[in-house]
Order: C-alpha cells, then structure tokens, then sequence
C-alpha cells in the first residue's frame, strides 16, 4: 500500500516538534543484518542496550534506536557469537569513532529510508565523548573476557561487562522428594 511508502512522523518533545522515520524500513535493515551475523545482530544489540543501561546512567544518550543504529554501523557481519559481536561492536565503536572523540565533535547517522534525519540530533558532542569513553573501557574489558583461557575468570569479566551481580546467577536447585 502506498502509505508504506511515506516516512512515519513521530514527536520529539525535547524540540517540540514532528520528525519523519521509516519503521519498516529499520525492521528490514535488522532483519537483513541478522541473516549477516547468521542470527547474532539482535542479541549483539540487546546486550550493547543492556550494558549502557546497567553501567551507565550518564550520558542519557545514546539509547533505543540511536545506540542501535551505531551498533549496525559498528557489529561486523560474519561474526561466530554474540560474545564476539559484543567485543567486535565495542572496538568498531572505538575506532570507527575516534576522529569525532579527538575533535569534540559528534557523527550524524540517517535513519534508514529517511536520511535527513539524523537519528543522534538528541545527542550533543560533549554527551557523544562520553558515551565514546565508556565504549572504550567496554570494549577493553570485553576483549579481555573474550580471550580469557579460564573459564571462570571470563564469566566474571563478562558479568563485570554486563552488570550482572553474582546473586542473579545463582539459581536453587530444587529438593527431590
């Protein structure tokens, strides 16, 4: 149907005004990014989601679609793991991004299918640094827990990663009667 075809408004209240996006345009880039990743990309993006969350309270942004764009940008294709996706997104990041981090300055990424909007116009330079600075740390920490031989010493490097306190992985067995 041809309403498909128009781009979708949606409010920004912070500028108190309409912006244009295309949905189904960002559903078919996920889609065709996951066959990519032989089905990695949406967990690589929930993970990369749920570090910001955990960690990081400050900056507020990147987060929702934004941090997913920057994650398409950065998650390599081919990747054998979300582990691995995690670790490649974080270095991607990293050096993909260093120019803008040097500069102060920040990128714009253009929604798919409408690409006068920049999907990181909420998020200013100086927000846009920090942000870089803790996909540094993550992806230094992500590397180390990738590449670690020992298996509990990389579980714990994973849980420091993602936040995860060690109560939440204890799980009771249940008594047999």
């Amino acid at each position: 149907p041809e309403w498909q075809n128009q781009p979708l408004r949606i409010p920004d209240r912070d500028a108190d005004q309409w912006d244009d996006t295309d949905p189904l345009e960002q559903i078919q880039r996920t889609r065709e990014k996951n066959k990519l990743t032989d089905g990695h990309f949406v967990n690589v993006v929930k993970s990369v989601k749920w570090w910001r969350l955990v960690n990081y309270e400050e900056p507020k942004h990147p987060k929702g679609f934004p941090l997913e764009r920057i994650v398409g940008d950065c998650c390599p294709d081919g990747v054998g793991s979300v582990a691995e996706g995690i670790v490649m997104t974080l270095e991607n990041v990293v050096s993909q991004y260093a120019p803008y981090a040097l500069a102060s300055s920040k990128p714009a990424l253009p929604d798919y299918g409408v690409p006068t909007h920049d999907v990181l116009a909420r998020l200013d330079s100086e927000d846009f640094g920090e942000f870089y600075e803790q996909a540094k740390a993550g992806a230094r920490l992500a590397r180390e827990a990738f590449e670690s031989q020992n298996r509990e010493a990389s579980g714990n490097l994973w849980r420091d990663l993602l936040g995860i306190p060690w109560d939440c992985w204890h799980i009771p067995k249940k008594q047999v009667k």
